[in-house]
Order: C-alpha cells, then structure tokens, then sequence
C-alpha cells in the first residue's frame, strides 16, 4: 500500500508521504480506494433487490470502505510511519449531504449489511448538492446554511447514463452517479444518485432560503425542501417522481441486461419503499410495464409481488398525502393508474378508511404501498405492534399476513473497528476475529460474564475512552468534563420537531436532583 499512495502522490501532485499535504494524502486514499473497490465483482444472484429511499445517511466512507477492503489497520500503519495519523486525514473528508436521520441511517444500514451478506442490492436516491443544512450555533441562535459535499476528491462516480422523466410541464433527464458499496466477502453493491444538470447552487440566497417555483435549477439542491407553502410541497412532489421514475427505468433497464422479461420482474426484482416518499414507484413501474405490452392486471401481479413498504411513523397525520392536483401537475401519466388502483379497492373494501382516493381529492401514499405491496413492516417491534392494533388497523384487517417487524439495527463494524479499537482489540483477544464478519459471534462474550479479567479490562477500556473525550471536549470546546461521571451527549443537530429541547431540560433536572439542595427533594 505504501508504494501505492507513493505513486499516486507522485502522480498527481508530485510528492510523496514524507511532503504530502493532509488533503493530498486524503486524495491518494480516496483514489487507492476507489480502484480497490471498482476491481471487486458485483454481487450477483437471480432477484436483485432495490432499496428506493429519499434519504441515505452513510457518513464518511474512507474508514468504513478500509474496513470492508480489509485494508484498515494496514492504512493506519503505513501512515503511522510517516507520523501521520489516519483519524486526522479522515477530517479532510466531508461527509455526503444525502440524508438527515433515523430514516437516511436505516436506509444506509441496510446498504452495508447487504453488501456485507454478499446479496445483491443497491440503493437509490437523490443526489442532493446540499444536504438539509449545516447548524451554526451563534449567540446561542440557530443559523441554518448550505451543507455542500461535492468536490473533485469525492466517491461519486459519474456513470454518463440518463434517464428521461416525463414531467408535466415536459421531460428531464435524470443523470446517473454511483457510490460503489463494497462488502467484507469481495463484492460490492452500489448507491445509486440521480441529478439535474441545470441545478444552479447559485439561486440560493441569505441562508437556505431559494425560489422553490424554478424547478429546473433547484430540483436536487436540498433534501426536504421547507414545505411551509403550496410551492415547497409541489417541489417535494417533484423530487419523489424524479426519484421514481429515474428509479423504475434502471429497474427495467438491468432487468433486460440480465435477460428478464417484464411479465417476469417479480422473479428477478425486489423494492423496498422507505417510507412513503418512493411510493409512487408502484404506478409508475404499472405505467411502464403496460407500455411494454403487459395487460394492467400482469402489471399490477407484477408489481405487487416485486414492492415492499416500511412504515416510519405510528401518526397517521404525518403519512403522506398529495392533493391529486399536484400529481396531475407533476406526473399526469401515473394519476390514471392511481385512480385504477384506488377503483379496484374500493370495489372489494368500500371502507374510506383504506381508500387511496379520498372525498377530499387526496391521494394516500401510504393506502397505495399497503394494497399494491406484499410486505409492510415497522422498525422496532413495539411500533410495528401499535401499527397493527391501532394506526394501521384496517389494513392489518386485511392483510395480516403482510405485516412483520424489521428491528433497525447499526453498522457495528464502524462502531467497533473504527470507532473503539480499544474494545475490538478486547473481543478480539477474548472470543477471536470471527465477529467482525459475523455478529452473532459476539455472543461468545457471554461466557465471560462472571470472568473477573475479562470484566476488570473492559471497565479499563470504557475508563480510557472517557478519558479520551474529555480530552476531545477540553481541546475543542474548553470544557472540563469528570471522566468519572455519565456523559450525556447529543450530536444531532437541532431539529423543530425532535423535541430536543426536551433531552436538555431532562439533563438540567438530573443535575439539579443530584446536587444537594438545589431543588426542595434534592439529595
């Protein structure tokens, strides 16, 4: 690897690890990188999934993509030969602006653990230019500004195909970039990205305000545009179709490249709609199955036996629904198909409550992925629970068979290898390396629960990990933190529905109940 970044360095900037400035070393990783993980095989098989997501929240990739090349620890040798240290250069790196929260995390998750399973599947998303926003706290306000991440030195990969998106006000082309998605087994998947080559970052004013109305130039520029006013909601509208449609075309597209036809998708393909923002999916891959010759009741077969749904939220309120103007506008060739769908449910349960059409004109996103999906499942096992007995009754009425629990889960290996070497080193002395491809090995762990070595060492390793962070917080911030007490840290930037506020106050309470006298009750 040494001669590698050498030569890279040489190449490019004419330097070598010795002279090589922090974001040139941070280059010559990201190209070593990139070509190890364009060198590994796709992961094949016969039904290929597509994990179709409004967000994907995959942080910065350098160490995670070392990890599953196996290339970690001999990275962070060869640059702890030259005095360099591997978690410095990683700050060169920002980190992609493609998602926000639980939702993004999920979605980027499961990218990894598929690629981790060696199973085919790849994601597809927006490339958003500028994220949602990036916080800056001053004077102890809020300033909310662009968070831009695409640079020359960045994992996307300009693939040079389009997609054409029949718009009602005329059709775009979706361009096509990847983020390849490597596993620890040799194989790798990919993230898929559709843009607008007319974006103009430039129509941003004072903080992220810009004209939601110009669509040609703000289509991709943010994610989750303030839908405030009718032209935020409209532009969201846009977004998701752009997504769908772009989505549904390479669908169809690699179906044919390997051979498939498309009274036969559901054999060879699998969708997964998190939550209701790709819902339109459903009708659009009706639409273009039809126009490939398939009769609307394959298309529907098809499509029902190929798309499933995972539900976010237990409010009712917060599932989506568009007035059916907005589709009209943004997508007339799928509001047919929709008003077909919501006709043949009507017919067989004329309960409104499960209408996808309503007496209002609204069209529920979610009524459509619950009729016209095989599948529907929440992400932790109470909410799933909720949804069936209360939010989704009706539906589980229905269909009990479809609805099933996906518990979210995280990407231990950059929670253990990357983030707390102290404790992999631990495990990997204990129960040995086999739980870095496998979790459930950590199981292994139980049988140590009553070894006083094994316990003594782990509570060294938490002591000099918070020893760590206080270190961190006295550095950048000036704060003394007792390593000794509970640390309680938020790092999600402030949101005006996450009620963080709430996790401050319970934190000011807490330490007013532990400090003598301070409150009436206080001990």
């Amino acid at each position: 690897m040494e001669e590698k970044l050498n030569q890279i360095l040489s190449e490019r900037f004419g330097t070598d690890l010795d002279q090589a400035s922090r974001p040139q070393i941070y280059a010559a990783l990201l190209r070593l990188t990139q070509t190890a993980m364009a060198e590994m095989p796709p992961c094949t098989g016969k039904r290929k999934l597509y994990y179709v997501s409004a967000e994907f929240l995959i942080g910065k990739l350098l160490s995670n993509n070392l990890i599953s090349l196996g290339l970690f620890d001999e990275a962070r040798a060869v640059l702890a030969r030259h005095g360099l240290d591997l978690t410095e250069i990683e700050e060169e790196e920002r980190e992609p602006s493609l998602g926000n929260g639980g939702l993004g995390r999920l979605a980027a998750c499961f990218l990894d653990s598929i690629a981790a399973l060696d199973l085919p599947g790849d994601g597809a998303g927006l490339n958003y230019h500028d994220g949602l926003f990036y916080q800056q706290l001053r004077d102890f306000h809020q300033r909310e500004v662009p968070n831009p991440w695409i640079t020359p030195e960045s994992w996307l990969i300009d693939t040079g195909r389009y997609y054409e998106v029949p718009f009602g006000s005329g059709p775009v082309l979706a361009h096509q970039y990847d983020i390849l998605v490597p596993g620890c087994r040799g194989h790798r998947n990919a993230l898929h990205l559709f843009d607008l080559d007319t974006v103009d970052e430039s129509i941003i004013r004072d903080g992220i305000d810009f004209d939601k109305g110009d669509i040609a130039r703000n289509l991709t520029l943010f994610l989750y545009p303030d839908d405030s006013d009718e032209a935020g909601r409209l532009l969201r509208v846009y977004q998701q179709y752009f997504l769908v449609s772009a989505t549904a075309q390479l669908i169809l597209a690699e179906l044919e490249d390997r051979g498939g036809a498309p009274e036969h998708l559901s054999d060879y393909v699998a969708v997964q709609i998190n939550d209701t923002h790709p819902t339109m999916i459903i009708p659009e891959l009706i639409r273009l199955l039809t126009a490939r010759g398939l009769t609307m009741d394959q298309a529907i077969d098809q499509v029902r036996k190929t798309c499933a749904y995972t539900n976010h939220t237990i409010l009712a309120e917060a599932l989506e629904k568009w007035p059916r103007r907005f589709l009209e506008t943004v997508a007339p060739g799928i509001m047919p198909i929709i008003e077909e769908l919501d006709r043949r449910v009507k017919a067989v349960c004329p309960d409104p409550a499960v209408a996808i059409l309503d007496d209002a004109g609204l069209v529920h996103m979610a009524h459509i992925d619950i009729h016209y999906g095989y599948s529907v499942n929440g992400v932790a096992a109470l909410h799933t629970e909720i949804l069936k007995e209360s939010e989704l009754r009706p539906f589980y009425a229905l269909y009990p068979e479809k609805f099933n629990n996906k518990t979210n889960g995280i990407t231990f290996r950059r929670w253990l290898l990357h983030c707390n070497p102290r404790l992999t080193e631990l495990l990997t002395d204990v129960i040995g390396p086999g739980f870095k491809l496998d979790p459930m090995a950590l199981e292994g762990l139980l049988d140590h629960r009553q070894d006083a070595a094994v316990l003594e060492r782990l509570a060294r390793v938490k002591a000099e990990n918070k020893a760590e962070l206080a270190a961190f917080l006295r550095h950048t911030e000036g704060i003394d933190v007792d390593p000794d007490s509970i640390y309680d840290i938020q790092i999600k930037r402030l949101h005006e529905y996450k009620r963080q506020q709430l996790n401050v106050l319970w934190a000011i309470h807490q330490y007013l109940e532990i400090r003598p006298g301070a409150i009436p009750g206080g001990r």
